[in-house]
């Protein structure tokens, strides 16, 4: 003799769930996991005009410090020009920080809001040196 199971309308909605996506279970722990393996990260970069460098020496010093710093995914400095471009994760670092890393290795560093104050910055510090 068969036995006959009854399905209610709930167990087959599950039982359907689980053939159709093909966990087994249930789909909200892959939902989950998916959900929680996802990083968003705040990708900013900045501009710092740094002072105190006279050789390539010290733009290497420079680049290594602040590709150290936690965040930090790429560094451009343009030697001579004395000029860094700096992609970070806002979410582990920030300008304050990426100047401090400057600083304590003895150069000094500033914020580039746009090309002319720059070009400003670059004319005293020429004016102070030799004069023109």
């Amino acid at each position: 003799m068969k036995k006959i199971m009854m399905i209610t309308g709930t167990t087959l909605l599950i039982y359907l769930s689980a053939q159709v996506c093909g966990c087994g279970g249930s789909c909200d722990a892959k939902t989950n996991a998916i959900e929680n393996s996802i990083v968003i990260e705040k990708t900013k970069t900045v501009k710092l005009k740094i002072t105190g460098m006279t050789c390539a020496g010290c733009s290497n010093h420079v680049t290594k410090t602040l590709q150290g710093v936690k965040g930090v995914s790429k560094v451009a400095l343009e030697y001579p020009g004395d000029v860094a471009i700096i992609e970070y994760d806002a979410d582990k670092t920030d300008e304050k920080e990426l100047i401090a890393a400057v600083e304590k290795i003895n150069y000094k560093a500033a914020v580039v809001k746009d090309k002319s104050t720059a070009n400003t910055s670059k004319s005293k510090s020429c004016a102070a040196s030799c004069g023109h």
